[in-house]
């Protein structure tokens, strides 16, 4: 048994009106997650912020320790001193183009 013209309009109205509502479905949940993105990329730069932070304490630390002294300590405050040389000298030959 064929299905009328009315029938087929009626069928495709509901399957049409079922994708817009999945579609639209897709779209929150897509900008639910483009939002989660933002945050946890936000996130990731905090901690990675804070991470340098607590390396650039160690670093210092490990220079005051490597004052009051043995030679293992001199020889990472040697090579601490060495590694800010090398970053004053970049910071100088950028300034100088």
């Amino acid at each position: 048994m064929s299905k009328s013209p009315v029938q087929l309009s009626d069928g495709l109205v509901k399957k049409t009106e079922k994708v817009l509502h999945l579609l639209e479905a897709r779209q929150k949940e897509n900008e639910r997650l483009k939002t989660l993105v933002n945050q946890l990329k936000n996130r990731v730069e905090e901690l990675e912020s804070a991470n340098k932070v607590l390396e650039d304490q160690y670093k210092n630390l490990r220079i005051a320790r490597a004052v009051s002294g043995d030679s293992e300590s001199n020889l990472a405050l040697k090579l601490r001193i060495n590694e800010l040389v090398r970053e004053i000298d970049k910071c100088i030959a950028l300034l100088n183009r």
